[in-house]
């Protein structure tokens, strides 16, 4: 039953991207350039421009961060397509991480910079597809680091036939 595995992992990617797009519009049409709502407190809905990669880092090299989202997609996708793991949630993780990569990949393609609009506390603001890179990463460390002791991997040689 491989068919609903990969399901999940197209489902996940698309629905990432999609809310990640609508969200980011959203944004764009109801909050000012550079603006905040509310203008003071812990947690702000923000519009900000984002040049570089996480935490502004990069800034201005939209063409090498675009090369290197590309490279880092086809990494991901590379290692999904070569995995015997079929656990659903290391396919919803790699669906989490690729569903967010291309989210702000399409940004830097289409305006140059990526829209951040969540802002808590101290932290750099960011967007849905940052949150979903950042849990789809977690949850694939969690799932490769102690997936064999609860049993959500196999050991050996399944041919990818575990469906939990």
């Amino acid at each position: 039953m491989i068919w609903y595995r990969d399901w999940i992992f197209y489902s996940t990617s698309v629905g990432i991207f999609i809310l990640d797009q609508i969200t980011k519009e959203v944004i764009r049409q109801q909050v000012p350039l550079y603006g905040s709502w509310p203008e003071q407190g812990f947690f702000k809905i923000v519009h900000g421009l984002n040049t570089g990669s996480a935490f502004g880092l990069f800034a201005g090299f939209t063409n090498v961060l675009i090369v290197a989202s590309i490279v880092g997609i086809g990494v991901v996708l590379y290692y999904f397509q070569k995995q015997q793991m079929s656990v659903v949630w290391h396919r919803l993780s790699i669906g989490l991480i690729v569903g967010g990569a291309f989210g702000n990949l399409f940004d830097r393609i289409k305006d140059g910079a990526v829209v951040d609009f969540i802002s808590v506390g101290w932290w750099p603001a960011f967007n849905v597809a940052d949150s979903s890179i950042s849990v789809g990463m977690f949850l694939l460390i969690v799932i490769l680091l102690f997936g064999e002791r609860f049993g959500w991997i196999q050991n050996g040689d399944n041919n990818g036939k575990s469906d939990s």
